[in-house]
């Protein structure tokens, strides 16, 4: 404990210095599984993209191609002939069909399983922010309540006399650092409560879908919500990693 803080303030101290250990440790270890979803969750976004973009693709091509094939052979025909290749044409066009229903097949299948993978991702990063979140919890309590025990010691001059100028001035400095560490921390909770908000809102839509038969509008809802979704995650990875600086800074400051 630094010898300019009050000996009552040592179990705090030492609290802080606890779960500001676990915080670290725990966002070092769980990093590398945040910043893997989401940028899982950006590839499944484009994969849906292009999914609904080949699968448009695929029946105006071959829609397209049909009726010019069959349109510049007609103009060299009889009447009769005419009538027989429009037939065969019609034919044809319910084998274009056919190709078209498979796609759109492939596309609902490669949705589902999308949809399935983002709420096992999605569910996993909630698991892993909330127990971050919590331990930044306790740290925004312990730091509050260090910074009011340390601030009455600086509510009289006769106080400020006992502790002497030069431990005064360094008390100021930890003051002031303890107010930035729960400035930061509620800021960083605020913040992962939102994204947890968002992520819920997610998994919310999912399990609608998974109800109803999707529309495009619904699929590209759902694409965008991905992305949104994987902006956050990244978001809330740099905001912790913010948190573990000032954490830093802290401990720092502690140890002069």
């Amino acid at each position: 404990m630094p010898k300019q803080l009050p000996p009552q303030s040592s179990g705090l101290v030492n609290k802080l210095s606890e779960t500001r250990r676990l915080f670290i440790e725990q966002y070092k270890s769980k990093k590398p599984r945040m910043q893997a979803i989401a940028e899982e969750f950006v590839g499944i976004s484009n994969n849906l993209k292009g999914t609904k973009t080949n699968t448009s693709s695929l029946a105006g091509a071959a829609l397209g191609g049909l009726g010019l094939t069959v349109g510049l052979a007609a103009a060299f025909l009889p009447a009769p002939g005419k009538l027989a290749l429009c037939l065969a044409g019609g034919i044809a066009a319910g084998c274009v069909g056919g190709t078209v229903v498979a796609a759109n097949a492939t596309k609902a299948a490669t949705e589902i399983l999308s949809r399935d993978r983002v709420k096992d991702l999605g569910e996993e990063f909630m698991q892993i922010i909330e127990l971050l979140k919590g331990l930044l919890v306790d740290i925004n309590k312990v730091s509050q309540e260090l910074e009011e025990k340390s601030s009455s010691l600086m509510t009289t001059t006769g106080n400020q006399a006992k502790i002497g100028l030069a431990k005064t001035e360094k008390l100021q400095q930890l003051l002031k650092q303890t107010a930035t560490l729960s400035e930061k921390s509620k800021e960083v909770v605020d913040g992962t409560l939102h994204t947890l908000r968002q992520m819920k809102k997610l998994l919310h839509f999912i399990f609608t879908l998974s109800r109803i038969t999707p529309t495009a509008d619904d699929d590209e809802k759902l694409s965008d919500f991905i992305t949104h979704s994987a902006l956050l995650c990244e978001k809330t990875v740099r905001e912790f990693a913010k948190m573990r600086n000032v954490l830093r800074d802290y401990e720092e400051m502690q140890a002069k």
